[in-house]
């Protein structure tokens, strides 16, 4: 597994789209922060800018970052001496897995980190600022959640065989159909859809969307989700001709 993990970091790196990623979510971050210039800036407010408002693009990032794992392979080919580098396919998707987590969760770190120094520097705020708990929840949910998303975009990507398909794919899902489906179902029926129950628990007061607070299994819906989209794409790379579309 280490041997996997240290190919799959120089596999991200050597990848010039990841690197334009990191910085477009950056520089997205900072330019949001120029908006609070000036103003006082307290746990919940600093929870927006840092966690809530750019959430969503770092989880598209985060996604495009997963989806490349098999994607790239199965585009280019590259499949074939991946398996035979690594020909424990389950082991394989496992480590992509977990290294677009790291990569993932490290880009929203990044961005976090980048936008809270614009913000210390361009706001009034005060020492009772870094006491509040909820603020340093809020931060490493924001920062977790982004890692699990890339997780999931490599399950997706082994499942459909193209990177695009799987981005756009989680894009819609999380996108369009989580929020009708909140909205056909009820307020409480957020606590149950995966990306909308993460954007809750990431929030600083735990209602992002004014529906109410989440529930006691909020938290364990997208790991479940993530867990059976994994197990699926195990399955799958197990079953199939990895050679053949």
């Amino acid at each position: 597994m280490t041997a996997l993990l240290r190919f799959e970091w120089r596999r991200l790196r050597s990848l010039r789209g990841n690197w334009a990623l990191l910085a477009g979510v950056v520089a997205f971050a900072l330019v949001g922060d120029l908006t609070a210039a000036g103003r006082p800036l307290d746990a919940e407010a600093a929870v927006f800018h840092l966690v809530q408002r750019d959430l969503g693009v770092r989880w598209l990032v985060a996604a495009a970052i997963g989806a490349q794992a098999f994607g790239h392979d199965f585009r280019y080919g590259t499949i074939r001496p991946t398996l035979l580098a690594f020909p424990r396919r389950g082991r394989l998707l496992a480590g992509r897995a977990a290294a677009a987590a790291l990569a993932g969760t490290a880009v929203a770190l990044l961005a976090t980190a980048a936008s809270f120094a614009l913000l210390l520097a361009l706001t009034r705020w005060d020492a009772g600022l870094f006491a509040d708990p909820r603020l340093w929840r809020s931060l490493a949910l924001g920062a977790v959640t982004a890692g699990l998303v890339a997780a999931l975009a490599v399950g997706v990507g082994a499942l459909v065989r193209g990177a695009g398909l799987a981005v756009v794919l989680l894009a819609l899902w999380a996108g369009v159909l989580e929020p009708l489906a909140a909205v056909a179902l009820g307020g409480g029926a957020v606590a149950l859809l995966p990306f909308l129950s993460m954007l809750q628990l990431a929030a600083y007061a735990g209602d992002a969307l004014g529906v109410g607070a989440t529930g006691p299994l909020s938290a364990a819906v997208f790991p479940l989700c993530l867990a059976a989209t994994l197990g699926a794409a195990a399955a799958a790379l197990a079953r199939r001709d990895a050679t053949h579309p």
